[in-house]
């Protein structure tokens, strides 16, 4: 069962690789949160986390086969760590291309709408992301919705203002190791 769990894990990030043997060759393809993660890869300010991650997953499956599970529960840590790493900085990233997109003298609203709908996903993510070595979430549920409610102000969406955007990009880089400017760009 442990095992099973574990596969299950690994599968919603490189399952669905149409290189299974190497799945970081086609990191990002359109699948489950891969492309996040890819994208994050992408991103020079991260670079290396998706082999982090790959690797603690492949360490982590082989300590359960072993019976080593001090080995799997710091593998298991990794993996949270830099997995909420990549919601909270795709949290960041579409809040500010969202903004950038709404200061444009004539916004595209369907670029703005998806960036926002993107963001509000990864915002309602955080509340399940976890700080190293414990079971405290970097941002927690009323944090969470706190954020989601400002969002949802006035008409909602159409009446979200880049101040509001800045703030809650603010709040989540806090609470993270990384800067506005590693995650936006």
């Amino acid at each position: 069962n442990m095992e099973h769990k574990w596969d299950e894990a690994y599968g919603y990030l490189f399952g669905l690789s149409s290189d299974p043997s190497d799945p970081l060759a086609t990191l990002g393809e359109d699948d489950f949160l891969n492309k996040y993660l890819g994208r994050v890869e992408g991103d020079e300010d991260f670079a290396g986390i998706a082999e982090e991650i790959f690797d603690a997953f492949k360490l982590g499956r082989a300590a359960i086969v072993a019976g080593e599970y001090d080995v799997r529960d710091e593998q298991a840590q990794i993996i949270r760590e830099k997995l909420s790493i990549v919601i909270a900085v795709r949290a960041v990233y579409y809040l500010q291309s969202a903004k950038n997109v709404l200061g444009q003298a004539t916004p595209d609203y369907g670029a703005a709408f998806h960036d926002l709908s993107e963001a509000y996903g990864f915002i309602f993510s955080l509340q399940f992301t976890r700080v190293p070595n414990s079971s405290s979430p970097y941002l927690t549920k009323t944090d969470v919705d706190g954020f989601l409610s400002q969002l949802e102000a006035g008409n909602g969406l159409w009446d979200v203002t880049p101040e509001t955007l800045d703030n809650i990009t603010n709040d989540i880089a806090s609470k993270f190791d990384f800067t506005i400017e590693e995650a936006a760009n």
